[in-house]
């Protein structure tokens, strides 16, 4: 588990982690999305030790990071697979020996090396390329070996910068299933840094919206999409919604719901009039999710609460901020 606790961060005299504060459980997958400089990546860099932080405690299973010496640094490293934005992969060497390098690092025999590659070939399913050099590999490809490298040492936390953020659509929803599928078959915590929201719908347990170097929101991803929540807004340009008098209501249809005829037919049930404010339905992974806010007069808001009561419907009432 990685435990982080207050952290604050300075660059000189700036401020650029301001009281973080999150837990990361075992297993987990669990995104970290902001816009460019919200601190996102920074605190990656701090989780595995190449940035230090001066105020606050990060724990990655039960290890203060700031207070280990290179050597116990070192051999902490080893837990935490790291995969970068651009690869990072020696062009001089061949797919085979860019997988090997952690492992020779260590001083593991050439027989448990050659072994333990060919396990990870399989796995990111790039078997086949095993002695190409970088240079020939599609941008899907170099993020494969890019994995499979992060995966030699049998890590218990894989820590993700950016890792789709070089490639294309298609391909980046086949690394997001090939990181799906490893976390389901190794049980590896993965720590996604992003600033894609569809990275967050399509893979990722729980969430913190961060920025400025603050965490705005920390949650279960399904929960801060279904409820739209403010910082959610805010990060994806919706936070002017312009709320009318009166009393408005925002609608909540979670994955598995069908309530399209809802509204009409609660119109005609109370023999109200009302407006649709807003509304929104999203792809989240194999469902949908959506919300609408409607509003109607004060004197209708309290029937129109206990009728959503007496559905089972999940309602908020929402004012202007």
């Amino acid at each position: 588990m990685i435990c982080i606790k207050k952290v604050n961060k300075y660059y000189g005299k700036t401020k650029v982690l301001k009281g973080v504060d999150m837990e990361i459980r075992d297993g987990e997958i669990f995104g970290i999305i902001g816009h460019s400089g919200a601190g996102k990546s920074t605190l990656l860099r701090c989780i595995n030790g190449l940035e230090d932080y001066k105020e606050g405690s990060i724990l990655v299973n039960n290890k203060e990071i700031r207070t280990l010496n290179e050597k116990q640094l070192r051999e902490m490293r080893k837990e935490l697979g790291m995969i970068f934005q651009h690869f990072s992969l020696l062009e001089r060497k061949t797919v085979f020996e860019n997988i090997a390098l952690p492992l020779e690092c260590f001083k593991y025999s050439k027989e448990d090396i050659n072994k333990r590659v060919l396990e990870l070939l399989d796995l990111v399913g790039i078997k086949d390329k095993k002695d190409i050099k970088p240079r020939n590999l599609s941008g899907g490809q170099k993020q494969r070996v890019a994995i499979a490298r992060a995966l030699a040492l049998n890590p218990k936390v894989l820590l993700c910068d950016e890792a789709t953020s070089a490639l294309d659509p298609n391909t980046t929803k086949s690394i997001l299933a090939l990181l799906k599928d490893i976390n389901k078959k190794l049980g590896i915590t993965i720590v996604m840094v992003t600033h894609q929201m569809e990275v967050i719908k399509q893979i990722c347990t729980k969430v913190a919206i961060m920025e400025g170097g603050e965490v705005l929101e920390i949650g279960e991803t399904e929960e801060i999409f279904l409820h739209n929540t403010k910082a959610l807004r805010k990060l994806i340009g919706e936070d002017n919604i312009v709320l009318p008098q009166g009393t408005n209501i925002k609608i909540l249809f979670p994955k598995g719901t069908s309530n399209e005829s809802l509204i009409t037919k609660m119109a005609r049930d109370l023999d109200i009039d009302f407006s649709i404010v807003f509304g929104k339905l999203e792809k989240f992974r194999d469902d949908i999710l959506g919300s609408l806010i409607i509003n109607v007069s004060n004197k209708s808001g309290e029937s129109v609460k206990r009728y959503l009561d007496n559905k089972g419907i999940i309602w908020e009432e929402i004012v202007n901020d």
